[in-house]
């Protein structure tokens, strides 16, 4: 894989200071992210009394599950997500996170250092209270890599409650109705992020470099007079523009270098019909 896609709105800004924003735990549209299944309520009452019987950690149901929710607290604080494509022209990806195609969906070099190391030894606050013993590696797995989601009926579980401190691997797995997205992930630290204040939140970016920009595709619904800003806007950054148009006679899209007189072969003022032979 040499590209990844981010599909979002046309912000104008975001050729001005170049930042991807990232998501933390309660965030997300689905519910069961960062959320792993309970392995004792999926066993016989015999079997979850044994288990409750080793364990002084598990002694009652409310200290159980308050322990499993205090455990998850700190990764949960600590750790962002950027998400990423696999695909340019997944047609519900357009629709979902590209404003109807009206947005833009970003080509970005899969093999630069940003997508695969960069972060991974970064010193963060969120490490400052383990032992020197201990390297982040140890404590919380699959930071600054990029990796896909694994699709599956069946979410990770847990036993015991610090089994959730240090957990990530079940952020990269989710039930298979998603998995039209064909999603790859990249865990981030918080702390090195951005921060900005608005009215209601914090919302948290991490800058990325315009080198690592393989092009920009402009949606086939977003009217000429903005794809054409967008074009100016990439052409003084050295970074290639694309446009998505609708295929004459099939359910996809044709996705070609961006030219003004490309228009003048499409009917009506989103390029939505091509003019065939």
């Amino acid at each position: 894989m040499t590209s990844i896609y981010k599909y979002t709105q046309y912000r104008p800004d975001f050729f001005e200071n170049f930042f991807l924003k990232i998501s933390r735990f309660g965030e997300f549209n689905d519910p069961f992210e960062m959320v792993m299944g309970n392995y004792l309520s999926s066993v016989s009452q015999e079997e979850h009394d044994e288990i409750m019987s080793l364990s002084h950690r598990l002694s009652d149901g409310a200290s159980y599950n308050y322990a499993a929710w205090d455990a998850e607290c700190g990764v949960r604080a600590s750790v962002g997500v950027l998400c990423f494509a696999s695909k340019k022209d997944n047609l519900l990806m357009w629709s979902h996170y590209a404003n109807d195609h009206a947005g833009i969906c970003i080509e970005l070099d899969a093999n630069a250092e940003f997508f695969n190391g960069e972060y991974t030894d970064a010193p963060s606050k969120i490490f400052d209270d383990f032992s020197p013993d201990y390297s982040h590696k140890d404590c919380y797995e699959n930071i600054g890599v990029i990796k896909p989601v694994d699709y599956t009926i069946e979410r990770p579980k847990y036993i015991e409650p610090q089994e959730l401190e240090y957990n990530t691997e079940s952020w990269f797995v989710k039930s298979p109705e998603w998995s039209y997205e064909e999603e790859q992930r990249l865990l981030l630290p918080i702390d090195h992020a951005e921060m900005v204040e608005t009215q209601d939140s914090t919302l948290f970016f991490y800058p990325i470099e315009p080198s690592i920009i393989k092009s920009v595709i402009v949606g086939c619904q977003m009217p000429t007079n903005i794809k054409k800003e967008v074009y100016i806007k990439c052409k003084a950054l050295g970074i290639q523009v694309k446009e998505a148009f609708v295929h004459s006679h099939q359910f996809k899209l044709d996705i070609i270098d961006y030219d003004e007189s490309n228009h003048s072969s499409y009917r009506n003022m989103y390029n939505l019909n091509r003019i065939t032979n």
